[in-house]
């Protein structure tokens, strides 16, 4: 049998442990036996936390920034599956308006719609979108003399503008028709087909006589949206658009862009339906920055800069 270490081996093995854990202790930075750090070791431990610390922050950050992204993704594809097609690189689609600035140095537009070319929710005839798109557009291009006539029925269906249409044209002679169209017929739940094909026949009328059109389509509310069938009617006008290829005016994209992140709509008179001044104003910019960018550059009409907008019982428009 091993005898048991007596008190002097007892010591000699103690103090071979002590000079084990000092030269350990040493080694990983400290200054005794009993762990205390030294002050380069605190720096560094502390220095590997304030790291730590700063990484967690820059992931909740990089977390919240995908979150804003992935978000502004998905309205601009919005945005874009409507507009897609529209206006090829290389297609002009306002010839008439084009030869017209260049050989009179002067032009025609005749705006067609419901309330909204009335201009109910403006505070004066002058807040319209008709009135401003007048001084907006030359503005924009550089000695031109525009004509704006405005001719609005309120609660009026595509199919009412279009049974007045030919007596409109006749009338104004226009160069460029402005037709803003389908709000009504999405509150009064109109056929698709129905209004499918008075849109096509309409637009063809009007391209056999040579006459640039764009069209706009229904404004954003959050009460509107509400029904499904709003938004088919505003698809359906973006299907036709590029089917026929004339320029559209997403006037719905542009105001629920807008209206993101806001407790009330900034674009929309108290009656949640019908634009106010800003609205009208921002309307205004948005058609002038999308038929002067169809202009082809250079020549008699220089294009200036024009901003684009970050765009109870409803019965009728």
């Amino acid at each position: 049998m091993q005898k048991a270490p007596g008190r002097r081996g007892r010591l000699k093995c103690h103090r071979r442990k002590a000079v084990v854990f000092a030269a350990g202790a040493k080694a990983e930075g400290h200054n005794n036996v009993l762990g205390s750090p030294t002050p380069s070791a605190v720096v560094a431990v502390t220095g590997i936390r304030i790291f730590v610390v700063l990484l967690g922050l820059c992931g909740l950050a990089a977390l919240a920034s995908n979150a804003a992204v992935e978000l502004d993704h998905r309205l601009n594809s919005d945005v874009a599956q409507r507009t897609a097609g529209i206006r090829p690189a290389l297609h002009r689609h306002l010839v008439r308006l084009s030869q017209a600035l260049q050989a009179r140095h002067a032009a025609k537009v005749l705006v067609v719609g419901s309330s909204s070319t009335v201009g109910v929710g403006a505070s004066s005839p002058s807040k319209t979108y008709v009135a401003r798109l007048e001084p907006d557009l030359e503005r924009a291009v550089s000695g031109a003399d525009f004509e704006v006539v405005g001719r609005g029925v309120s609660g009026e269906v595509a199919q009412g503008a279009a049974d007045r249409m030919r007596r409109e044209v006749d009338d104004v002679k226009p160069d460029l028709v402005v037709w803003q169209v389908g709000t009504n017929d999405a509150l009064s739940h109109v056929s698709i087909d129905r209004f499918r094909n008075c849109l096509k026949s309409t637009l063809s009328w009007l391209k056999e006589h040579n006459i640039d059109v764009v069209l706009i389509n229904p404004q954003y509310a959050q009460a509107l949206v509400k029904d499904a069938y709003y938004e088919q009617v505003v698809n359906t006008i973006a299907n036709i658009a590029r089917e026929s290829q004339v320029l559209l005016v997403d006037r719905y994209g542009a105001m629920r862009m807008l209206d993101f992140g806001n407790s009330r709509p900034v674009d929309l008179s108290p009656d949640n339906l019908h634009m106010n001044d800003e609205g009208y104003r921002r309307l205004a910019e948005q058609l002038t920055e999308t038929i002067v960018a169809d202009l082809p550059p250079g020549g008699d009409a220089p294009v200036a800069n024009i901003p684009t907008p970050h765009p109870g019982g409803i019965s009728r428009e």
